[in-house]
């Protein structure tokens, strides 16, 4: 889902009983830095759920990423290219992630939250999802909610 949110628009989500690695959609290496912190938010906000605790902590997204180490090295590898930038263009050390970035990547991916719901409840029943549906399930959540 996230990577219909960064351009991909072609191809399907595949149901599997379990994964196998990462399965990156078509999208431009500029944008698998949120596909991955998007697989990690997606487990921790699920787990969060699960707990009744509301939203993500940063103690699921911790754990989230501890147990994708793949997707913590592609969200951090970005991190640390943001604050080499940053140092170069005089900044202060900043070593951590924008905060900016991380608070609207979160503001999104909450957005969408009912769509990754729907996504995953089709791929339990066994069914393929086309990335032209999760689009339109994208758009009609940005438009004004969501009709399931």
């Amino acid at each position: 889902m996230a990577g219909v949110l960064r351009g991909w628009t072609e191809g399907f989500i595949e149901p599997t009983v379990e994964a196998v690695g990462p399965a990156w959609p078509t999208v431009t290496e500029s944008s698998r830095p949120f596909v991955a912190y998007a697989g990690v938010w997606a487990t921790a906000r699920r787990h969060g759920d699960l707990a009744g605790e509301p939203g993500v902590s940063d103690r699921r997204l911790t754990e989230a990423m501890c147990a994708h180490p793949g997707d913590a090295t592609i969200v951090g590898a970005a991190q640390l290219e943001v604050a080499s930038v940053l140092r170069a263009a005089g900044a202060a050390d900043e070593w951590g992630w924008l905060a900016g970035v991380g608070t609207a990547w979160r503001a999104e991916l909450e957005q969408m939250w009912p769509v990754v719901q729907h996504v995953a409840v089709l791929l339990i029943a066994g069914r393929c999802v086309s990335a032209a549906r999760v689009r339109r399930l994208t758009d009609d959540r940005l438009v004004g909610g969501l009709a399931i």
